[in-house]
């Protein structure tokens, strides 16, 4: 398709305005959902923007209490204590870049399956 030559000039500086931005708009933070059920995490994996705060809703469908824990690779960043069977708790946090494990801490539920993968970048 060819643009007529009296047309470029004002195309081109429709594109250039727009590249430049408006208004800054604040970004909301970033919200996810984990729901526990017994020996299971789901979702198994989760990806997250780097650099916001975080807020993260544990809900439990099982019919036992569970703990809701990340880890990096050399210590828990993030704790929520046990949430019995059918409650639900939320908390906000930052990490840095990087992949995170989240788990159960109780008894042997880690080694049953209960958890899954959170990548912040």
């Amino acid at each position: 398709m060819r643009v007529p030559t009296r047309t470029l000039p004002l195309v081109l500086a429709a594109a250039l305005a727009a590249a430049c931005g408006g208004t800054p708009t604040a970004k909301a933070p970033a919200r996810f959902t984990v729901t526990l059920d017994d020996y299971l995490i789901r979702p198994q994996r989760i990806e997250v923007p780097k650099g916001e705060q975080l807020t993260v809703t544990v809900v439990n469908h099982g019919r036992l209490g569970h703990t809701f824990r990340i880890r990096s690779a050399n210590h828990n960043v993030m704790n929520i204590t046990t949430i019995p069977p059918g409650g639900t708790k939320s908390r906000s946090f930052k990490l840095a870049a990087g992949n995170y494990t989240m788990y159960c801490a109780l008894s042997n539920h880690e080694e049953l399956g209960m958890s899954g993968t959170l990548i912040v970048g």
